[in-house]
């Protein structure tokens, strides 16, 4: 429990000085994850809380967590990885989210989200490194870049990063082949891609140029498509399918293993959400705030699977909320 205390207090010791103890905050925040609460509810501590994350700024925020990454990569002992980056969401049922939230369809009713963007090791264990906020107007690919400018000045070699269909953007495939770093996106089937499927039987790769705006010009990248023909169960029914693939990785059949890999970090939102904590506050800033909290505990958990494997994560949560309750006392 001393590495979660200074994890959770690398990450808190922005507040100041706080007229509460570090144990009862860890205790709050870990059973409104637990519990899946609100923290306004569990605690009357949440307004000074509050108070002091409002004078920070999310550069702060950053470092602190950042802090906490590289002290978990270390305990971890991870070397090589493979790391992917997706986005996530907090929804939003206010009218307060102004440019904050982004724009959503949701069947919950809510059309905004808290968003974020999460670059996560997911090989060869999972592993949160970093989550920047995603809001309306940003622009994804200059987030994705700092993440992976961070990523590089971590003390690990990254093997790959695996993206879903929506990072196949012409700007952030000039970066990763400027940087050599090694990438694999799944592309959405446009009319380019429809043309190569025409084309393939079981197995093609073509080389293909991205063209793309900015700066009110007119840009090209060279990328290599592969097209991968495969049988899959969808509805209960198996269909013909064609996997759509922007990489500089070796081709081969191989590289549909390799996409798969990055559901894992699509497993870990879930997981998450179940042990989200929430907040009533509209300000975005405190919103970062606990969602970094959360990554943190699940960034001690893997920590601790190590030794205890078959702990799960509300468990976990429920362990560590009696042990700093009791300190309190």
């Amino acid at each position: 429990m001393s590495i979660l205390k200074k994890f959770v207090n690398s990450t808190i010791n922005i507040l100041g000085k706080l007229r509460v103890k570090i144990n009862e905050i860890i205790s709050i925040f870990s059973e409104a994850g637990r519990t899946n609460g609100y923290v306004e509810t569990i605690s009357n501590k949440a307004d000074t809380v509050h108070l002091r994350v409002k004078d920070n700024s999310e550069r702060s925020l950053k470092k602190a967590f950042e802090f906490n990454a590289r002290n978990a990569i270390g305990r971890m002992g991870l070397g090589k990885v493979i790391c992917a980056i997706d986005v996530t969401g907090e929804l939003y049922f206010g009218r307060n989210g102004g440019l904050n939230v982004r724009q959503i369809k949701h069947e919950n009713g809510t059309e905004e989200s808290f968003s974020y963007v999460v670059l996560e090791i997911i090989k060869p264990r999972s592993l949160p490194l970093m989550a920047i906020p995603y809001k309306q107007g940003d622009d994804l690919t200059t987030i994705v870049k700092e993440l992976l400018d961070y990523a590089r000045s971590l003390r690990i070699i990254i093997e790959a990063v695996l993206f879903d269909r929506g990072f196949y953007i012409g700007d952030l495939i000039q970066y990763l082949n400027d940087n050599r770093m090694k990438y694999l996106i799944f592309v959405p089937e446009n009319d380019a891609m429809k043309d190569y499927i025409a084309l393939t039987n079981k197995f093609a790769c073509f080389n293909h140029i991205m063209r793309w705006n900015k700066y009110k010009s007119t840009w090209e990248t060279p990328v290599k498509i592969v097209i991968i023909w495969d049988k899959i169960w969808r509805k209960g029914k198996e269909i013909e399918y064609y996997w759509i693939f922007a990489t500089n990785l070796k081709h081969s059949v191989s590289l549909i293993k390799t996409y798969k890999q990055r559901w894992q970090i699509e497993t870990d939102f879930r997981v998450h959400d179940e042990a989200r904590i929430k907040t009533r506050s509209n300000i975005h800033l405190v919103r970062y705030f606990y969602f970094l909290i959360s990554l943190v505990l699940m960034a001690n958990w893997q920590v601790n699977r190590i030794k205890h494997p078959n702990v799960p994560f509300k468990r976990y949560l429920k362990n560590i909320e009696h042990i700093f309750a009791e300190e309190i006392t």
